[in-house]
């Protein structure tokens, strides 16, 4: 199973997060009420984290990797090499290509960060900015309430 999952999105993930999209094959909505976002975020299924898209004038990606369109146009755009935080250091704009999105709503991303410990973080597209959620998909999903 790790494998087929590893094949499907070129990176290895939490055992918890494969748990969760072999028992969700649809998605499902995730009311957050952590300190930092109270929102409800659609998180993906397979099929949806597969579907691939074009941002004009910037690439194609799979909804998965699309944090590297968003952090294409804030380097092109000449924003500093980092993405704001307002309680976190900033974030270096390669680690946050790097995410691994795993859902989404309005327009911004919830990721999981691979370059630390798959950490879940929300990514809003209309700043750049990027907020840590929790320590874990884990925690998360066992913190908050799917709908």
């Amino acid at each position: 199973m790790k494998l087929e999952w590893s094949e499907s999105f070129k990176q290895d993930l939490p055992v918890d997060y494969i748990h969760f999209l072999r028992d969700n094959p649809r998605g499902v909505l995730l009311k957050n009420s952590s300190r930092w976002d109270k929102r409800t975020w659609n998180l993906m299924g397979k099929v949806a984290l597969l579907k691939r898209w074009e941002m004009s004038g910037v690439g194609k990606a799979a909804n998965y990797e699309c944090l590297k369109l968003y952090t294409t146009v804030q380097e092109e755009a000449g924003m500093e090499f980092t993405a704001p935080s307002a309680h976190f250091h900033s974030v270096k704009l390669a680690r946050v290509a790097k995410g691994f999105v795993i859902g989404e709503e309005n327009g911004d991303y919830l990721y999981l960060d691979p370059k630390c410990k798959f950490t879940v973080w929300a990514y809003y597209h209309d700043g750049g900015e990027v907020a840590l959620l929790s320590k874990s998909f884990k925690e998360l999903v066992s913190t908050q309430k799917p709908l």
